[in-house]
């Protein structure tokens, strides 16, 4: 088991009270079976490196934040279905294969901007995904449970296997998934990493682990973790990032220059996507291949007069339009689109049709998501986007 040191107050990690139950969770974490295998890694290795040729684009979506009580069969089929469904449309719209990339099996929990809510006449703990306490607005609810580390464990195990028996029903018919998600909670995430036969370590919870922008600094104990594994990593990026800190990240994370290997995620807003052109070249002094990817939403997160997370698609349209325009201009990789979406017919976010009321705003447990018919509105917008660079 990998441990690291430091003041995890400043990394988003969750304070446990009980310590004992918080080692013994861990323990039974470090010797349960692997749920992803270092041949699987190697396999996402190659074919993001396809992208870099520029032989393949990405499309990576899924919720804001996943529920261990949706690792059902149901729940999970459905998203995988809109998962295919999204690929084959952004295929036909970009006229290249699609690496279909879903937060999936693993996105359990999520950075949170402040400590404690407001309910009403009491504060409470925030809710910080389903691995770490439960969303209800109650003090116990809401107490931190390292057990909930094994539930999450399992959620993933049983959506994993619903993913291999829905790609062994139609082996010819659907893009294989890939999964991802936020590698955030350290005390999950080192119990996870294990070596293979020729002593190389890998991440065996998910694929494709990404470091949110909330814990991507010089000293992140997420950066030092993810440098040393086989997996490919991501990084969110946003306006706060000097390009001195990118050339650190490239040498840290892609020291061996190898294509695929790392991803930035740009999540700059509308507002400041222009200066991701900045990063760009910092990046490329460094002579390490890059892919750069879309995330529209996070930086364009509002709020409404009542305090509820707001998300705009004009916004979201402008920034992937703004990311097209950097990205092409210093001929670097635009290697796709990450998105917050569902399959379910919700209405969260703001466009020309739909306008979501505050009580439905109240109701949505994290950030606003996708619903399907904006999903494709984003896609047919990068279309237009790459025609117009």
């Amino acid at each position: 088991m990998t441990s690291f040191t430091g003041n995890k107050s400043n990394w988003q990690q969750p304070f446990w009270s009980d310590k004992d139950m918080l080692a013994l969770v861990k323990s039974e974490l470090d010797n349960l079976p692997e749920l992803l295998s270092f041949a699987e890694i190697s396999e996402l290795n190659k074919a993001l490196a396809a992208v870099y040729a520029g032989k393949t684009m990405i499309f990576q979506a899924g919720d804001c934040a996943e529920r261990i009580c949706e690792s059902g069969a149901l729940h999970v089929r459905k998203k995988l279905i809109f998962l295919e469904q999204m690929s084959r449309e952004f295929s036909t719209l970009t006229g290249l294969p699609i690496l279909t990339v879903g937060r999936i099996a693993g996105q359990y929990a999520k950075p949170r901007s402040q400590q404690n809510e407001v309910d009403g006449d009491r504060v409470l703990p925030v809710w910080r995904d389903d691995s770490v306490n439960r969303p209800e607005a109650t003090p116990e609810a809401r107490r931190n449970d390292p057990q909930r580390m094994l539930l999450s464990y399992r959620a993933a195990a049983e959506t994993l296997a619903e993913i291999k028996r829905y790609e062994r029903e139609y082996p010819r018919d659907v893009h294989h998934i890939w999964t991802s998600h936020e590698a955030l909670l350290l005390d999950y995430e080192t119990t996870q990493i294990r070596t293979n036969p020729y002593g190389e370590s890998y991440l065996a919870s998910t694929h494709w682990p990404w470091i949110g922008i909330r814990t991507l600094a010089p000293d992140s104990p997420h950066i030092a973790m993810l440098a040393n594994i086989a997996n490919p990593v991501a990084c969110k990026i946003d306006a706060s990032v000097t390009p001195s800190f990118i050339a650190t990240l490239c040498r840290q994370l892609n020291p061996q220059r190898i294509p695929g290997r790392l991803t930035f995620i740009s999540r700059f807003g509308r507002s400041h996507i222009h200066r991701l052109g900045a990063l760009i070249q910092a990046a490329q002094a460094t002579e390490t291949p890059v892919l750069w990817m879309c995330d529209p939403m996070h930086g364009n997160t509002g709020k409404t007069r009542a305090g509820n997370k707001r998300r705009e698609l004009s916004d979201m349209m402008a920034e992937i339009s703004g990311f097209l325009r950097q990205v092409k201009s210093h001929n670097a990789c635009a290697a796709g689109l990450h998105l917050e979406a569902t399959p379910n017919p919700v209405i969260e976010c703001f466009c020309e049709n739909n306008h979501p009321e505050e009580h439905e705003l109240k109701q949505i447990l994290c950030d606003p998501r996708l619903n399907v018919a904006q999903t494709q509105m984003l896609l047919t917008h990068w279309k237009e986007g790459q025609h117009d660079f």
